[in-house]
């Protein structure tokens, strides 16, 4: 660690370009400061700064030791993030990458569940789907994902697949289908059509139910409007003809308002199966809090909100 803090010290004379504001700055003198580049310039058997009229700057082998110092300090830093977070779930922050599909209606319930017992619990959330994960699993930019199974399973990746309650059609209290009174599966090809992005397994099931309405998956997805916004969504139904294909858990609200009506559940028109999945590292052990969020999320699949919150109390 006295290395690590040799190098801290470096960096923040390479930042400020003035010994005294570094040295006030990491709360040591200017001389203890001045005792450390000499020490590394000994070491090194070169100079590493120098003093210019308005500032210190590094000499190129002093850039070239300050490249080495941050990413040793960064490193450490990271180390120290993964071991807070493994701290009996008290303090860390656990980075989740979260299909907009699933958010409101599993992800959401499962982080207050785990907030009600351990508040001081950090969250970043971050929107993603099954085809943006990977890359940033394997650069520890997200810890875990939470979404939609994807086409293809990666063997560096660890997969937990839960079943998940096929979506509804929706649409606004007053579209014209109201007031028809009923919904086919050909109105989707009258009416715009769109809901959160899915994987083509989901789509295949669509189209080997419905083969004359739909030739192919690009024929599906052609009239399917995508977006990862559920705001944008809700605006859509609430103001447009679209005819909306999510999870019930999404428009919960505007349902119990009246200002959207749900037209049939996919499920009324076909045998289907949907899979949702949480996805970590092969190569590396899950952090504590990371490995509790997975399972409540598998039990609020299983059991929903409120029947798990009665099962626990």
């Amino acid at each position: 660690m006295d290395e690590l803090w040799r190098f801290k010290q470096l960096i923040t004379l390479a930042d400020t370009g003035n010994y005294r504001r570094a040295a006030d700055r990491l709360g040591i003198t200017h001389g203890a400061l001045s005792q450390t580049v000499a020490r590394f310039e000994v070491q090194y058997e070169t100079q590493l700064f120098e003093r210019k009229k308005k500032c210190t700057v590094p000499t190129a082998f002093g850039e070239r030791l300050l490249i080495a110092a941050r990413e040793s300090v960064e490193i450490v830093s990271q180390a120290k993030r993964d071991m807070a977070l493994m701290q009996n779930l008290k303090i860390g922050r656990l980075i989740v990458g979260v299909d907009t599909a699933i958010t409101e209606g599993l992800l959401a319930p499962a982080m207050a569940a785990l907030l009600e017992k351990f508040p001081e619990l950090q969250f970043t959330t971050l929107p993603y789907n099954w085809r943006t994960m990977e890359s940033d699993l394997q650069s520890d930019r997200i810890d875990i994902f939470i979404g939609l199974t994807p086409d293809r399973k990666s063997d560096r990746l660890d997969y937990r697949d839960f079943p998940l309650i096929p979506p509804v059609f929706a649409c606004r209290s007053d579209h014209p289908l109201v007031e028809k009174g009923s919904f086919e599966i050909g109105d989707l090809v009258k009416f715009p059509y769109g809901g959160t992005e899915v994987p083509d397994w989901f789509l295949k099931q669509f189209v080997g139910a419905f083969p004359d309405q739909f030739e192919s998956i690009a024929s599906l997805r052609s009239i399917f409007l995508t977006t990862h916004e559920l705001g944008l969504l809700r605006q859509l139904l609430n103001n447009t003809d679209i005819i909306g294909l999510l999870p019930e858990a999404v428009i919960r609200a505007e349902l119990a308002s009246g200002t959207v009506r749900r037209l049939a559940k996919l499920e009324d028109f076909m045998p289907i199966e949907i899979t949702g999945t949480v996805v970590t590292r092969e190569d590396r052990s899950l952090p504590p809090a990371a490995m509790r969020l997975s399972a409540l999320v598998v039990e609020m699949a299983q059991y929903g909100f409120s029947q798990y919150r009665s099962k626990t109390q």
